[in-house]
């Protein structure tokens, strides 16, 4: 079977692939909790959907960071996303332990948002590999 994929030998390991993840996972994580202050502040946003928005914000970061440490590391995508989901779950508890004193209040919908988000980005990496489609083999040459 001829393989069909060009190795550019560009590809991050898994640890530093979630590291980077997990970066980009925090950063927009500050970005959407800062927006979310200042339209709380400027009296545009109720403090009733605080938790809409907090939700709204783990989605997006989850699904941020798995995406691009997917990308960084370029092979068993879901594995990826999925690790990179539950890196970022774990720093949030960590988070919540060192500055918050260990409240841990909506831990289980705290998980469940995070894989959401960072399984949806795992699913549509998926996409392409067994489709239904007929492919048409290269032949050989010798």
């Amino acid at each position: 079977m001829v393989i069909n994929k060009k190795v550019t030998g560009k590809a991050m390991s898994m640890p530093l692939g979630f590291a980077v993840g997990l970066a980009i996972s925090m950063v927009v994580t500050l970005i959407t909790v800062g927006i979310m202050a200042q339209l709380v502040l400027g009296e545009k946003m109720k403090t009733e959907v605080i938790g809409y928005g907090s939700m709204a914000t783990l989605l997006l970061s989850s699904a941020a960071g798995a995406w691009v440490a997917a990308k960084m590391v370029k092979h068993r995508w879901m594995v990826v996303c999925l690790g990179a989901g539950a890196v970022y779950f774990l720093t949030l508890l960590a988070c919540t332990a060192l500055f918050f004193g260990g409240q841990y209040e909506g831990v289980g919908v705290t998980f469940l948002v995070v894989l959401a988000g960072s399984g949806a980005v795992g699913l549509l990496g998926l996409k392409g590999e067994n489709s239904a489609v007929k492919k048409r083999r290269k032949r050989r040459t010798r």
